[in-house]
């Protein structure tokens, strides 16, 4: 089986790669492109890789939010 990427690490319920296609058990995924040899994923390397940083730029600014609520109530 393939090595898919996978930019997060909570891997523990994943049922598809982010490049769409359905794991198996033999299935790997990696967050470095080092490691990553479908072929579906490295053809979307840019998009997979700024999709990623969306997500992270997301709970950043929703942790910001949260501290700010925070801060505001105590």
């Amino acid at each position: 089986m393939k090595t898919h990427f996978a930019p997060f690490t909570d891997l523990e319920d994943i049922e598809q790669a982010p490049c769409g296609t359905w794991l198996g058990e033999a299935s790997e995924l990696s967050g470095d492109w080092s490691e990553v040899d479908c072929l579906l994923c490295q053809k979307h390397k840019e998009k997979l890789i700024a999709a990623a940083a969306d997500e992270e730029r997301f709970i950043v600014e929703q942790m910001g939010d949260m501290a700010a609520f925070m801060r505001a109530q105590g």
